[in-house]
């Protein structure tokens, strides 16, 4: 526990007026000045930190998932904030190395649901059980670990230009340069997180801004909690240069010498020239469904307050407004064109092809989803997976679609003469259409849900102390 250097109480850190307040006392500190109140009470043998350089915590662990997080004060833990499990375990105290940098909450618990009620009033489609006051007040305030690097590039860069020179008979001449400049550069604070379990499309989704970072100080963490790194901090070099690469090569399109000989996409190669760890403010929420099979994930930035939330879909309210939506569009085709029975065919058989490519891009996204494909740090914690991955067959998601559009291509093949072949081969391929539309539904909520336990146990780190 952080406590008040008056009354011996816990501290929490106020994400409003961005200081320590103690509820018992009422004494309010700046973050920064109460180093020196934390250096008194260590001469009292009342640690706080230690001149080792790491922060004291209490770990939890959950029996479901295997997820652990860190608390600074005497509250145990009730749920688990991954997988929504009552079942937290305590273990252990710890220590972990201090990080480098901080970026503190700015946005309080309040700020976090607000957002998320007006991200979700603009969802049609999202069921009502998101919307209870019982899972908002399960959101948490977690301080999540980043890797930040600094990008550099200082010297000379070559790069390759083309211009048509003349034609000569069947022969086209082009003269080729050697383009030569210097470049000074550097790009700092590009960071991804050092967790496998916290998803890259949240982190890219809801980006902090790490030039406001302060220096690591653990009276941030009153109140709060905190998770601590699984993946290597060198996974996401790649990445990090490929965007100092791309926005160098933009800057360098503005000189003109470059296009006056013919290199359209100057380059500059980057190296990582620094990597620092930094804690990153989360609010997280995990939300089950009514089956208690699946989890939706809402995330909130503490520090700019952006939301990005895994939203599935109420079936019951996307059919009724998708036949709602039916009427509208039956009346502007039959204001354009004369609905004879091959023309209703036709129009059946178009509904079909474009269920079917929707089909088929849902079909991608599951794939990346279930395999992590789209996710660098769940695949180099869980290399194993990353090697003996399969592809699922979804043959039977497009099955629907497929035999409708057959259908119509038959019956209009064939060219029956009594209309009711066409009519009937419309409502046959509609029908199917329909029922595609269910399994359309059914993709998405895979696409945002995890499985039930999602998580497998991390192990300790070489980081990790006991307390005894």
């Amino acid at each position: 526990m952080i406590k008040c250097p008056n009354c011996t109480a816990g501290l929490e850190f106020d994400a409003k007026a961005q200081s320590v307040t103690c509820d018992y006392c009422g004494s309010t500190f700046d973050p920064k000045e109460l180093k020196i109140s934390a250096k008194k009470a260590s001469e009292r043998k009342e640690k706080i930190t230690d001149e080792k350089g790491t922060y004291e915590g209490r770990s939890y662990a959950c029996s479901q998932c295997g997820a652990t997080l860190l608390t600074f004060d005497e509250t145990a833990i009730t749920f688990c904030s991954y997988c929504g499990s009552q079942a937290m375990i305590e273990e252990k105290l710890i220590k972990r190395n201090n990080p480098e940098f901080i970026i503190p909450f700015k946005k309080t618990k309040e700020d976090c649901i607000t957002a998320y009620k007006n991200k979700l009033s603009k969802s049609l489609f999202a069921p009502n059980y998101m919307k209870d006051d019982i899972v908002l007040s399960k959101f948490r305030g977690i301080y999540m670990p980043y890797c930040i690097y600094k990008l550099s590039c200082h010297g000379d860069t070559t790069n390759k230009g083309e211009k048509y020179s003349h034609r000569s008979g069947d022969y086209v001449y082009y003269d080729t340069y050697n383009i030569y400049a210097r470049v000074d550069a550097d790009y700092d604070g590009v960071s991804y997180d050092m967790l496998s379990t916290f998803y890259d499309r949240f982190s890219h989704a809801i980006p902090h801004d790490a030039t406001e970072a302060e220096d690591f100080n653990v009276n941030y963490l009153a109140g709060f909690y905190a998770d601590t790194a699984d993946v290597s901090d060198h996974i996401y070099e790649d990445d990090a240069k490929a965007i100092a690469e791309a926005d160098s090569t933009r800057h360098m399109r503005k000189e003109k010498k470059f296009a006056k000989y013919g290199c359209s996409n100057p380059k500059a190669k980057f190296e990582v020239s620094e990597k620092k760890v930094g804690m990153f403010p989360v609010y997280f929420l995990a939300i089950r469904d009514k089956a208690n099979k699946y989890i939706n994930y809402a995330i909130v930035n503490g520090q700019t307050g952006k939301v990005a939330i895994d939203l599935p879909v109420d079936f019951m309210k996307y059919i009724g407004f998708s036949l709602l939506l039916t009427i509208p569009l039956f009346l502007l085709i039959n204001w354009f064109l004369v609905l004879t029975p091959k023309v209703v065919c036709v129009v059946s058989i178009v509904a079909a092809v474009i269920s079917l490519i929707i089909s088929f891009i849902q079909i991608s996204s599951i794939q990346a989803r279930e395999t992590h494909s789209d996710d660098e740090g769940y695949m180099d914690v869980n290399i194993s997976k990353k090697k003996n991955r399969k592809k699922k067959s979804y043959f039977g998601y497009t099955l629907k679609q497929i035999l409708g559009i057959i259908l119509g291509i038959f019956v209009l093949v064939m060219n029956f003469v009594a209309d009711i072949y066409y009519y009937g081969a419309a409502v046959g391929i509609l029908l199917l259409v329909i029922l595609s539309f269910y399994d359309l539904v059914k993709e998405h909520n895979l696409i945002v849900s995890t499985k039930l336990p999602q998580l497998e146990k991390r192990g300790g780190s070489e980081n990790e102390t006991d307390v005894i």
